[in-house]
């Protein structure tokens, strides 16, 4: 009897059936595929072609979380070994990591591994794959990144430049342009970035006038005008409330492309998706240049009613808040939102869009605490505390959780429960109270406290 392999290929299994067809027709020429499939199944100690083709699905998600923990790492040993038992791996998608659909490429280029990108392309990984979320290419990552030479192999491989069509409406020269990595300067594109920019318009794509805002370029800004005077009546998506041209390059105080947006004609009242012209949103932000520049220009005022009596109006308002809730930025919601089920919050909240979990809610006792996206991994400035009478209580429960972890973790047993980091054991602080702290996945601090 043959074994399964640790990482078995349904296409092969599928394969040797068909060969099993064959064979069993040479004596039953009215033989279906499913007895032939059944046949293979009991070669390998399985009951049914079902039993077998769920047992292929277990090891190959364990696979798969190999091959997107390699494309992370950049670990180009292990990817080989894993392509050289499936090449299929190279097209395969692992929801939700972070979106249905997004692939390994994908993977590769967010996380910058060149060697990575390289070696699925070489295995057929598919270079205008899109995922869920975004409905993105590889290309608006790897553009994203600013890296040239991520961008120049996936342009070999025949990925599309333009890359038309992703939620945030701004194709592949926009997320060349508009993100960046946290150590950038928005308004001072470094070198490398307007390098591997030059990279995307030589292979075809298009600026348009968000990007050209962006680069920052009064010549392109006015040709590109020039050529098509619609350019100016052009909203962002709603994740970035619709924001005409003034208002964008307003949010970028970029005074010298203001100025020339409006010599070139835009208009001066048009609104974004919530109803508010340029000059409502300068007003708002106190942003006094971008005001007196609007203002000179003809843009009429938002309309102003004087607060009477604030400081009273605001204590007569007051007894209507009951409560303060923390929101948190989190790289993941959907996992974090796993994350505190399992310790015992109760999920309150969980909203998606397009497939992506982007909001949730917890709580814990009367304690609520909201999970946003677009957060980072690492030590935050905020830290969370939950004010209790039960404090040993919840230190001994916790405990005891993350000391099962950490046994079945040196044993190499399996443990259905993840576990806890503590930050603090539990202790007597000197402020009159007794306290531990615990780290959730994307580093925040959950301080347990009662008072003494």
């Amino acid at each position: 009897m043959p074994t399964l392999p640790d990482r078995p290929s349904l296409e092969f299994l599928k394969k040797r059936a068909k060969e099993q067809l064959q064979v069993l027709r040479q004596t039953d020429p009215r033989a279906q595929l499913a007895a032939a499939l059944r046949a293979v199944a009991k070669d390998y100690g399985f009951s049914s072609w079902r039993a077998l083709k769920a047992e292929v699905d277990r090891r190959r998600d364990g696979t798969l979380t190999a091959v997107f923990d390699a494309c992370s790492r950049g670990d180009v040993t292990e990817l080989r070994v894993l392509l050289g038992a499936d090449s299929s791996l190279a097209r395969a998608t692992k929801p939700p990591a972070p979106h249905a659909g997004w692939t390994a490429l994908h993977q590769a280029v967010k996380s910058t591994q060149p060697d990575i990108v390289l070696m699925l392309l070489e295995h057929g990984a598919n270079p205008d794959a899109r995922e869920a979320g975004d409905n993105t290419t590889p290309l608006h990552w790897a553009a994203a990144t600013g890296r040239r030479d991520l961008i120049e192999a996936l342009l070999n491989a025949g990925a599309d430049v333009h890359g038309y069509g992703d939620v945030h409406e701004l194709e592949v020269i926009g997320w060349g342009t508009l993100y960046h990595e946290p150590d950038e300067d928005p308004n001072r594109l470094s070198a490398s970035r307007l390098d591997a920019i030059s990279l995307l318009l030589e292979r075809g794509a298009r600026h348009h006038i968000f990007s050209a805002i962006c680069v920052g370029d009064l010549q392109l800004i006015q040709r590109l005008v020039e050529e098509n005077p619609a350019a100016l009546d052009r909203r962002m998506s709603r994740f970035e409330h619709g924001q005409t041209p003034l208002q964008f390059a307003i949010s970028r105080k970029r005074y010298d492309i203001l100025a020339l947006l409006i010599e070139l004609g835009a208009d001066l009242e048009a609104e974004d998706r919530h109803g508010r012209t340029a000059m409502a949103v300068a007003m708002l932000h106190g942003d006094r240049e971008a005001m007196t520049r609007l203002h000179a220009a003809g843009a009429r005022q938002e309309r102003v009613v004087p607060a009477t009596n604030f400081a009273p109006a605001m204590q007569a308002l007051a007894h209507t808040v009951k409560k303060g809730v923390p929101m948190i930025k989190v790289t993941d919601v959907a996992n974090s939102l796993d994350w505190y089920v399992a310790l015992g919050f109760k999920e309150v909240a969980r909203f998606d869009d397009d497939g992506l979990v982007n909001f949730g809610m917890v709580s814990f006792g009367s304690a609520e605490l909201m999970l946003n996206m677009h957060g980072s991994t690492g030590r935050h400035d905020a830290s969370l505390w939950f004010y209790t009478d039960k404090v040993d209580a919840l230190y001994e429960l916790l405990k005891s959780r993350q000391l099962e972890a950490a046994r079945a973790s040196l044993t190499n047993d399996a443990n259905p429960h993840e576990g806890i980091v503590f930050e603090q054991d539990i202790e007597d602080m000197f402020y009159g109270a007794r306290q531990f702290c615990v780290r959730d996945p994307d580093g925040y601090e959950l301080y347990f406290i009662q008072s003494t």
